[in-house]
């Protein structure tokens, strides 16, 4: 029975709105009454008809899922805070993300441009990769698990697909295995007997994401093209404006066989992005990144409040000081 706007949870949280429902969960937005904030809380939502003994796996597989996610920490995902049983269902509670679904965005305006893209690209890379160096793999990256928050960021959301592997066998499957989304779903996650789903899978999804984005159209689904492989047509047949290196870059991580995809988000992002920067290359490019966002970095704000104060003189000293800095740290 779903719940509806006022029912409190846990004696904790009230649920305000639905966000989401899906074949096997459903999200909430709910009030936290201790800590006084807005939180997501999803439902896990099993089939109808699902035999107790598979019910009861799912729940436990459930439960010990939410704690591998609980040992996330990164600023491109929500956080999980809490987890739950309740009259016989599982709850999951997660930061609440304010922004806009990719998917909305891309429905609105069209394809989207590749420095826009990249941006939101680069973050959901450093996201994929942080879960997969601890055994989390997302199984459902799409425009619709990607919110775009108001300053700008790109914030990776719903875990409802969520595998947690064995790092010593990568044939570790889950209890039950969800589908995802066609169009972003490589064609190994179709196939609960595989047990094939790695890094890889990840890799195709975040293609198709990267694809839809930058064309405007979503890709044919895996189905379609083992029908019809000339269904999927280059990033540039729609958006010329892609440099032919990263229409390859995509395509390959759209392959249909996992051995032919990138091995890794890592992997896939050197060929998207180049080789990453020494370190003190990308602290100053993370700096420089958050001082011209909206919002921007606080500590970036302090240092331009503090140079409109100074007078022009003692203005330009500073910023030649900071930026022999700089050269000495790319040195």
């Amino acid at each position: 029975m779903p719940l509806m706007p006022g029912d409190i949870l846990h004696d904790r949280y009230r649920i305000e709105d639905l966000l989401a429902q899906g074949g096997m969960s459903t999200v909430y937005k709910a009030w936290d009454l201790r800590l006084q904030v807005f939180c997501a809380v999803k439902e896990m939502v099993p089939y109808p008809g699902l035999d107790e003994k598979s019910l009861a796996q799912l729940r436990a597989q459930f439960l010990q899922e939410a704690q591998v996610l609980a040992e996330l920490r990164h600023p491109t995902m929500p956080r999980v805070t809490d987890h739950f049983e309740e009259q016989g269902y599982a709850y999951l509670v997660m930061d609440y993300v304010e922004g806009q679904r990719l998917d909305v965005i891309i429905a609105e305006r069209g394809a989207l441009p590749i420095d826009m893209v990249f941006g939101w690209a680069r973050e959901l890379v450093d996201a994929l990769n942080h879960c997969h160096e601890h055994g989390v793999i997302h199984r459902d990256v799409k425009p619709q698990n990607v919110i775009i928050t108001p300053e700008g960021r790109a914030m990776l959301v719903d875990f409802g697909l969520v595998k947690v592997l064995n790092l010593q066998d990568r044939r570790t499957r889950t209890v039950m295995r969800g589908l995802g989304t066609p169009e972003y779903a490589p064609p190994e996650q179709y196939d609960a007997e595989l047990g094939s789903t790695d890094e890889r899978t990840d890799v195709y999804s975040l293609g198709a994401t990267l694809y839809h984005a930058l064309t405007g159209t979503p890709p044919p689904t895996a189905t379609q093209r083992i029908v019809d492989p000339s269904l999927l047509k280059p990033v540039r047949h729609y958006a010329r404006e892609v440099p032919r290196e990263i229409d390859e870059a995509i395509i390959r991580a759209l392959a249909l066989q996992p051995a032919q995809r990138f091995a890794s988000v890592q992997e896939m992002a050197q060929a998207l992005f180049g080789p990453p920067p020494p370190r003190t290359h990308r602290r100053v490019l993370d700096w420089w990144s958050h001082l011209t966002r909206p919002g921007g970095d606080p500590l970036a704000t302090v240092v331009l409040t503090g140079l409109s104060r100074l007078s022009r003189p003692r203005r330009w000293l500073v910023l030649g000081s900071a930026l022999v800095a700089v050269l000495v740290l790319l040195m």
